[in-house]
């Protein structure tokens, strides 16, 4: 075998390899016998009929055809382990230039490579938000407020009282006329802020809902807000658009007292000192969780700026494709399907595709090699340790969302047990992935740990694997997590 191989910008090898006649030949024969043996020959047995016979009952053709079948299948692993190619996926036949000799050309994609710049010099402070007194008592005012009473009121809105009103959103300077309106007249209702807690994600734009102060029932008006190109809300995003607004009325919640009967509402607790300290160990934990996602995750793309990255075409396709799927299962679990997504979003597919999932597709990838380079590079293992804690995270999140039982009957207690074991390292990886990170960039902020004995460990695994972690007799997770706007939407009565 004669092979010439050409390397490509895009991370891709040309292959050219040049066989002899009688290996065509052979592989020719083999196709005859296969043929044969799956083909009803008149006069002959399966696989019996003499070779020039199956040439004359199928044609030369097709008779070619399944022999470079055969002999790609044989021949093409003897291409890569000859000219040491490490394939990312499979490769493609892109032709067949010559038959007398054989000659294919193949185009193989390579595995991804990463080169790390300068890893030693990454420096990012690290300064997670500290949570205060008046960051609880907003946070209980909030829990207040969804379990308060909606009262109706006279006069003009002030701060703290709900405007109910409906709402429609028109573009000043349409491309098309006929597009202009964005959003059609419905209902909407907003709670008036004071200006400390106005936030960035008001809807429709922050200051909007201050703007009905002084407003009263059957008020008409308009508002224009001229909005940043980069606004979150994309149908808004740079351009200029008028509100109208009609004001149907105004009511105000009527928060209950902090008294016994709220504490044990609110998860049991038996008085106000225990109920504060759960909500601001609830606060820190949010506020770290979040900004940790967002401090490793400008640490991953500083070091992705100063890489050098390369990857086939193959591949960054094999991502698209998989952040498609994840958007499409995302969207069925809400109830919708991605035609419909779109419709609502004003774009086709492949827009869609090439504005959002293509750079979403990309950031994850790169990412991902990074982070793959990382580990590689400073050997970054996880304990046995780490693999318990992360085991009992598992079981215990499983457990307080009440899929445990039900996880455990789909999958069987063997490939359940595997499932666990295989999220629980996964996390344990990125845990120690991220605190290689923090070692580099914030060495002085690492916190001291505690060693734990290989043998505790494994001893620590086993025990959680084989039993059920005991949930919590009481939990204000739940309610926690309601949000303001679900609480005001299920006691409205307009």
């Amino acid at each position: 075998m004669k092979t010439v191989k050409t390397f490509t910008d895009d991370h891709e090898v040309r292959v050219r390899a040049e066989f002899e006649q009688e290996t065509l030949e052979g592989f020719k024969r083999k196709a005859a016998r296969k043929i044969a043996q799956k083909t009803h020959i008149p006069g002959f047995r399966p696989g019996k009929a003499p070779y020039a016979m199956v040439v004359g009952h199928v044609g030369e053709a097709a008779l070619l055809e399944e022999a470079i079948d055969l002999m790609l299948t044989e021949v093409y692993p003897q291409v890569l382990e000859q000219e040491k190619i490490e394939p990312y996926g499979p490769g493609n036949l892109e032709d067949i230039p010559s038959q007398e000799p054989p000659v294919f050309e193949f185009v193989i994609p390579l595995s991804p490579e990463t080169e790390l710049g300068d890893v030693e010099n990454l420096k990012k402070s690290y300064e997670p938000p500290v949570v205060t007194d008046s960051d609880v008592d907003e946070f209980i005012t909030q829990m207040r407020q969804n379990r308060a009473n909606i009262v109706p009121v006279e006069g003009a809105a002030k701060v703290g009282q709900l405007v109910y009103m409906t709402l429609e959103a028109t573009d000043e300077n349409p491309t098309v006329a006929e597009e202009a309106v964005l959003v059609k007249s419905a209902p909407q209702q907003t709670l008036i802020p004071t200006k400390k807690e106005e936030k960035e994600s008001e809807w429709p734009y922050k200051g909007f809902a201050r703007e009905l102060i002084g407003k009263k029932a059957e008020d008409k008006f308009a508002l224009t807000h001229t909005f940043a190109t980069d606004s979150k809300d994309g149908s808004f995003a740079g351009k200029t658009v008028r509100f109208d607004v009609t004001v149907q009325s105004v009511k105000e919640l009527e928060l209950p007292e902090m008294d016994q009967e709220f504490l044990a509402s609110m998860g049991g607790f038996e008085n106000e000192e225990t109920f504060r300290k759960a909500v601001r160990e609830k606060l820190e934990s949010d506020r770290v969780s979040e900004y940790d996602d967002n401090y490793y995750l400008e640490l991953i793309d500083s070091l992705r700026a100063g890489a050098t990255l390369k990857y086939p075409p193959q591949m960054i396709k094999d991502e698209e494709d998989d952040v498609l799927h994840r958007i499409e299962h995302d969207l069925e679990h809400r109830g919708l399907d991605l035609d419909v997504y779109l419709k609502i979003r004003k774009m086709d597919k492949e827009q869609f595709i090439s504005e959002e999932v293509k750079q979403t597709a990309k950031d994850r990838l790169e990412r991902s090699l990074v982070t793959e380079a990382i580990t590689k590079k400073f050997g970054i293992k996880i304990t046995q340790q780490q693999l318990q804690e992360e085991v009992t995270v598992v079981i215990n999140s499983l457990l307080m969302s009440g899929e445990y039982e039900q996880t455990e009957k789909q999958l069987g207690k063997k490939r359940f047990k595997e499932a666990i074991s295989n999220e629980a390292a996964n996390n344990a990886l990125e845990k120690a992935i991220r605190r290689q990170l923090r070692m580099l960039a914030a060495p002085e902020s690492m916190p001291v740990v505690e060693e734990v004995t290989e043998e505790q460990a494994v001893e620590g695994i086993m025990d959680a694997l084989q039993s059920e972690i005991v949930e919590p007799e009481t939990t204000v997770e739940p309610v926690f997590e309601e949000t303001k706007e679900t609480a005001l939407e299920e006691k409205t009565e307009d």
